[in-house]
């Protein structure tokens, strides 16, 4: 349960912090396309890569 919500938190993060940067739309806005979902999937993994070295507290 936690690995889910650890994913959709960091997939809403990146979509409100780096899409307008990178110029995609947000999920949220209801303007979909590749860019957004690639935003997205990038910021999930780069948060479950954030909690897993904190939890580990060393890279595998």
């Amino acid at each position: 349960m936690n690995l889910i919500l650890i994913i959709i938190v960091g997939a809403l993060v990146a979509g409100f912090l780096i899409s307008p940067l990178l110029g995609a739309g947000t999920i949220t806005s209801g303007s979909f396309d590749i860019m957004s979902l690639v935003v997205s999937f990038l910021g999930a993994l780069v948060l479950l890569a954030i909690v897993n070295l904190l939890r580990r507290g060393s890279v595998r």
